[in-house]
C-alpha cells in the first residue's frame, strides 16, 4: 500500500470516474486501474463495483474512505513536521474583524526567535479550522467554535464584544447612550446577512424602520467607510486598531454586546513548534488584557 494508491481510490470517490481521475492525476487510465486492483489485492476485497454505467463504493470500500484520508493526512503532516525542525514555519490564520495591530503584536512574539510566519486573515472561522485539520495552517484564530478532533487542541480565550462604530463627526458620536430607536433613518454599513458574523447582529436589528444597507466584503473597507461618515456598522471590539481610535468612535447597545462572540485558538496536537504557538497565544490574550478589556476567562 501506497500513497498513489491511497490518491487514486480518493480521486475516484470523488468523481466516480476512472477516466475523470486518470485525467486529474495525469496517468493513464490502465495506470489508475491496476493501482485500484493492487489495493484491492493488499486489502483482499473489492473497493468498487458497477452499477450500469456509474461506478458505486461496496460496504469494504465506504469503510476504507475514511482510513485513506487519515493516511493521507498523516503522511503530509509528517513530511510538514521533520521540515518544521529544520527551518520552523508557522502558519497562522485570523478570522475576521481582528485588527492590524492585534496580529502585528501576536506575530511579533516570535521575532526574536528568529521564527518564519505565514499570515492568513479574514478567512472565517470553518474553513481555517478546516486548515489545520489539513495541515494546512498551525494555528488559527476564530469566533464562537471549537473543535472536537482528536488531534487538535482547541482553547477559549476571551469574549470580544460587538460595538457601535461612528466617524468621529457623526450624529451619535457624542451621545452617552445609544439604543437600537436610535439608528432610525441609519445607513448600515455590513457584510451579507448569511455572514456568520453578522447573522446574529441582523436578527437584533428586525423592525427598525428605514434602516438602509450598503454592503461590503471585508473590515477594512467597512471602517473607511464608517470614517469617511457614510453611515454606521458594528465591530467586534478587537477589529479596531489603537490608531483608528482618533477617527473611529465606539458605544455598546447593550441588545448587540450580548452576543456571544468567543474568541478561541486552535492548534494540532504533538507539533514540533507547540512551544512557539504557546507564545504567540500569551501575547494575543496580553494584548487584549492592555486595551483594559480584561478577559473573564483563560
Amino acid at each position: 500500500m501506497d500513497s498513489t494508491q491511497l490518491e487514486t481510490f480518493l480521486s475516484i470517490v470523488e468523481y466516480r470516474n476512472f477516466s475523470k481521475t486518470a485525467e486529474v492525476l495525469n496517468v493513464t487510465q490502465p495506470t489508475v486501474t491496476a493501482r485500484i486492483k493492487n489495493l484491492e489485492n493488499e486489502l483482499n476485497c473489492r473497493l468498487f463495483q458497477r452499477d450500469g454505467k456509474n461506478i458505486v463504493l461496496t460496504l469494504e470500500g465506504e469503510v476504507f474512505i475514511e482510513y485513506a484520508s487519515k493516511i493521507i493526512t498523516y503522511m503530509n503532516n509528517s513530511i510538514e513536521a521533520v521540515r518544521k525542525s529544520k527551518t520552523p514555519i508557522i502558519k497562522v490564520g485570523f478570522c475576521p474583524g481582528v485588527s492590524s495591530s492585534f496580529i502585528l503584536e501576536t506575530a511579533g512574539a516570535l521575532k526574536e526567535n528568529n521564527i518564519l510566519l505565514s499570515i492568513t486573515e479574514g478567512e472565517d472561522s470553518i474553513p481555517l479550522i478546516d486548515k489545520v485539520k489539513k495541515g494546512e495552517l498551525d494555528l488559527v484564530f476564530v469566533r464562537n467554535l471549537v473543535s472536537y478532533e482528536e488531534d487538535l487542541v482547541s482553547e477559549y480565550l476571551f469574549d470580544d464584544k460587538f460595538v457601535l462604530i461612528l466617524g468621529e463627526n457623526h450624529r451619535l458620536a457624542d451621545q452617552v447612550t445609544i439604543t437600537l430607536d436610535d439608528l432610525f433613518l441609519e445607513t448600515l454599513i455590513c457584510y451579507s446577512p448569511n455572514h456568520p458574523v453578522w447573522s446574529s447582529i441582523e436578527q437584533k436589528l428586525e423592525g427598525i424602520p428605514d434602516l438602509r444597507r450598503i454592503q461590503v466584503k471585508n473590515q477594512d473597507i467597512l471602517k473607511t467607510f464608517v470614517k469617511n461618515n457614510w453611515g454606521i456598522s458594528f465591530s467586534p471590539f478587537l477589529g479596531i486598531d489603537e490608531s483608528e481610535k482618533n477617527q473611529i468612535i465606539t458605544k455598546e447597545i447593550d441588545e448587540i454586546s450580548s452576543i456571544p462572540n468567543k474568541v478561541n485558538v486552535i492548534y494540532r496536537k504533538n507539533s514540533l513548534i507547540e512551544k512557539y504557538l504557546k507564545k504567540m497565544i500569551y501575547s494575543f490574550i496580553g494584548h487584549e488584557v492592555k486595551t483594559n478589556r480584561i478577559p473573564s476567562e483563560v
